[in-house]
C-alpha cells in the first residue's frame, strides 16, 4: 500500500484500508525509514486491474494473527525468519516468526522481540548468522530507538554497540562475512518540518564490530534499502523526507553519495532492491506520476536502465529479491474496485513476467528464497492480519 506525508495532523493507524486516492505516495519502506518523525501519516491506495480469483493456501505455511510483516529471510526448507509489527499499526509491537520445517511460531526472546515498536528487514547469512533492524519505542514520538539485532545460531541478542540512536528507525541491510550495512533515517529535530529534519543513520559491519557512519547526505532525507555488489561497492534506496519520490546512492569505498536515479520523472518510491550474480542489481518501486506500471530499474554491472513491468496500470512493487541460480523476482500489489491482490513477478532474462498468487485483498513487502524452488512472500491482508505466501518450485500457496 501507498502512503501520503503531511506535516501536521494525526497519524492514521488503519494501514489496510483505502482512505481514497492521492497522486502523491510513500511506499511503507520509505515509512519505516522515516517512521521516526512527527510526520504524520494517512492512507492511500494503490489502484489495478483485477487479478486472478483468490485460491486457497496450505494451513501448514499459515501464520495469521494481527499486525504485518515487512522482511523475510530463508535459511534453508527448515529455518526462516520473518520479521514486522504486532498488534495494532497505530501502536505496534515488534513481531519475529520462525519457520522450522513444519510451521512458523513467534520468537520471544529477548523481552526486546515484545516491546514497542517494529522490525523492518532481516538477513541470514548463514544458519548460524542472521541479523534483523527496526526501531523501538513509540514511533512518530522522536524518543524511540533504532534497534539491530544478531543471530548466533542458538539466540537473538540486541547489539548495544553503537548504542542505539534516539529518533533513530533502521529500515534496510545488507551484510555479508566481511562487511555490512544497515541504513535507515534518524529525526534530529522532531519539532522541524519534513523538508529539513532528520539525516540518514547509517552503520558499517567491518567483520567483527559494528560503527555508525557519518555521511554528507543532507538533512531532511532518508535510506530504506541497501545491497552490496563488492567489496568497496554498495547501492542504497532512499529519498527525501519532504517530496515522495526515489533516490539512489552509492557507495564508492570510501564515502556515500547521490548519484542519478535512472528512473525518470517524479513521485516514484523506491521500495526494493536487490543484487545478484554478478553485481547485478534490480531496484522496483511505485509510479505516482502517472496511471501505470510498477517502475524498475537494472544495473548490468557498468550501467542503470530501466526496465518495463508487465503489470496491471497501476500497481506496485515493494520488494525484489534472487533466488539461487540468479532468478530474480519482484511482489508488490494490484488494487481494484473490489480490493487488493497480492502481485508476484519473475524475471524472465529480458522481461518481468506475472506469475498467479493466491489471496485478496493482501499486499506483500518481502521476498526471500533458500532454492530455486523454494520460497517465502510476506506481507499483510487490508483486514490487518500477516500473510505468508511459500513457493514449491511451481506454484505459491
Amino acid at each position: 500500500m501507498g502512503y501520503r506525508l503531511a506535516c501536521t495532523g494525526e497519524g492514521n493507524g488503519d494501514h489496510g484500508r483505502p482512505e481514497g486516492e492521492d497522486s502523491t505516495r510513500v511506499s511503507r519502506r520509505a515509512l519505516i525509514a522515516i517512521a521516526a518523525t512527527a510526520i504524520s501519516v494517512g492512507l492511500s491506495g494503490v489502484v489495478a486491474g483485477s487479478a486472478s480469483a483468490a485460491t486457497a493456501r496450505p494451513a501448514v505455511t499459515t501464520y495469521s494473527a494481527t499486525g504485518g510483516l515487512y522482511g523475510v529471510a530463508s535459511v534453508s526448507s527448515s529455518s526462516a525468519w520473518a520479521v514486522g509489527y504486532a498488534g495494532n499499526s497505530s501502536a505496534p509491537k515488534i513481531l519475529m516468526l520462525h519457520w522450522n520445517g513444519k510451521a512458523w511460531s513467534r520468537v520471544t526472546s529477548p523481552s526486546v522481540l515484545t516491546a514497542a515498536g517494529q522490525l523492518s528487514a532481516i538477513t541470514a547469512v548463514s544458519a548460524k548468522s542472521a541479523w534483523a533492524v527496526g526501531s523501538t519505542g513509540g514511533i512518530g514520538t522522536g524518543k524511540n530507538h533504532s534497534l539491530l539485532l544478531h543471530w548466533n545460531g542458538s539466540t537473538w541478542s540486541q547489539v548495544t554497540s553503537p548504542a542505539p540512536v534516539t529518533g533513530g528507525s533502521l529500515a534496510g541491510l545488507a551484510v555479508t562475512g566481511k562487511t555490512g550495512w544497515a541504513v535507515g533515517y534518524v529525526n534530529t529535530n522532531p519539532s522541524a518540518p519534513a523538508c529539513c529534519a532528520g539525516t540518514p543513520l547509517v552503520f558499517h559491519w567491518n567483520g567483527s564490530a559494528w560503527s555508525r557512519l557519518s555521511t554528507k547526505l543532507g538533512n531532511g532525507s532518508y535510506l530504506s534499502g541497501v545491497v552490496i555488489t563488492a567489496a568497496s561497492t554498495a547501492w542504497a534506496i532512499g529519498g527525501p523526507t519532504a517530496m515522495i519520490t526515489g533516490a539512489l546512492a552509492k557507495w564508492n569505498g570510501s564515502a556515500w553519495s547521490w548519484v542519478k536515479d535512472p528512473v525518470s520523472g517524479p513521485y516514484h518510491p523506491l521500495n526494493g532492491i536487490a543484487a545478484g550474480p554478478g553485481g547485478t542489481v534490480f531496484m522496483v518501486g511505485t509510479n505516482n506520476n502517472t496511471s501505470g506500471p510498477p517502475v524498475s530499474a537494472r544495473w548490468s554491472g557498468s550501467a542503470w536502465k530501466t526496465v518495463t513491468v508487465s503489470a496491471p496500470n497501476p500497481s506496485g512493487l515493494n520488494a525484489v529479491a534472487f533466488a539461487p541460480g540468479g532468478t530474480a523476482w519482484a511482489a508488490g500489489v494490484a488494487r481494484s474496485g473490489s480490493g487488493t491482490q497480492p502481485l508476484v513477478m519473475r524475471w524472465n532474462g529480458k522481461s518481468w513476467t506475472r506469475v498467479s498468487s493466491p489471496g485478496g485483498r493482501e499486499e506483500l513487502y518481502g521476498l526471500a528464497f533458500s532454492a530455486s524452488n523454494y520460497g517465502w512472500a510476506i506481507g499483510n491482508s487490508e483486514s490487518g492480519k500477516t500473510v505468508i505466501l511459500h513457493w514449491n518450485g511451481s506454484t505459491w500457496g
